[in-house]
């Protein structure tokens, strides 16, 4: 089923998946098999992640779908080891994780804002994260050509935040992030603060690139489209839950539940009675 709220265009199979890229060649090759474990989280007396069991394929695109308040971003933070669960562990690549902060953890994080440096030029940002490793100059005059090399950015160097579009801002972020080979990209968000033709020329440009690195992405939002477009599977939660796990095309239509299908703009649902002895009600006949 479609409605006028969904491309139905995203829901026509694996060929959605597996068109030509004209990004670059992958950075490395990583695994970055993420598994989480009974994971529970509070503030104050408010729980915002409930029991959250979860494997994540190594090279999967994973995305992590609801409302605002559900616990996508707390559970995001989790895995990056910017919270800590009051229960649970979670798990990467056969390895706990969970007591390690997140510099040791290999994974890396998108924010929605950037976070870029405003007075650094854009090769300043994107080779930030390198000053903390023993890398030669040479070495990261050469990580840095190839990040941006690997978003289409080659030639923008001397340009700083300010004079860079939306888009562009973004693909700096990446690059920065992707700069470090983490076999983990968390993605919080990252195109919400776009205006929607940008955000949707974006949403096919980071399945590109994600299929051209391999490397896994999990990606929070809150936006249906968003998620069905650039997803292997996804996970839709509520109130700290998953409520349902699978595909794209499996969690549309199939919903487990009304409310899954509510949320994602299902347009075909109808009032049931049971009435007794076998016998339905399907709306008032």
């Amino acid at each position: 089923p479609c409605d006028s709220s969904i491309d139905c265009t995203i829901l026509t199979g694996p060929s959605v998946h597996r068109s030509p890229s004209r990004y670059a060649a992958p950075m490395a090759v990583a695994t970055g098999h993420v598994v989480l474990s009974d994971l529970e989280k509070r503030f104050d007396d408010v729980a915002v992640v409930r029991g959250i069991d979860l494997d994540i394929a190594s090279g999967e695109f994973f995305s992590l779908l609801g409302p605002s308040g559900c616990g996508k971003t707390t559970t995001l933070r989790i895995i990056g080891g910017f919270e800590r669960p009051d229960r649970g562990s979670v798990w990467i690549d056969g390895e706990e994780v969970t007591d390690l902060a997140p510099e040791h953890r290999p994974v890396n994080t998108v924010f929605q804002s950037y976070a870029l440096f405003p007075h650094l030029t854009v090769e300043r940002n994107v080779a930030f994260g390198l000053r903390f490793q023993k890398v030669s100059t040479h070495e990261v005059g050469t990580r840095v050509a190839r990040a941006l090399d690997l978003v289409e950015l080659g030639g923008l160097e001397g340009r700083r935040p300010n004079q860079l579009s939306g888009g562009q801002q973004q693909r700096v972020a990446l690059a920065r992030a992707l700069i470090l080979e983490p076999r983990v990209l968390l993605l919080d968000a990252p195109l919400g603060a776009l205006d929607a033709r940008l955000r949707k020329a974006l949403q096919v440009e980071l399945r590109s690139l994600q299929q051209a690195i391999g490397i896994t992405f999990v990606y929070v939002t809150h936006a249906q489209e968003e998620a069905l477009t650039m997803s292997d599977r996804l996970a839709v939660m509520d109130e700290g839950r998953l409520v349902q796990v699978g595909t794209p095309r499996e969690v549309y239509e199939e919903p487990i539940d009304g409310s899954v299908a509510d949320f994602l703009g299902v347009a075909n649902l109808l009032d049931v009675e049971h009435l007794g002895g076998g016998r339905v009600q399907v709306g008032d006949r």
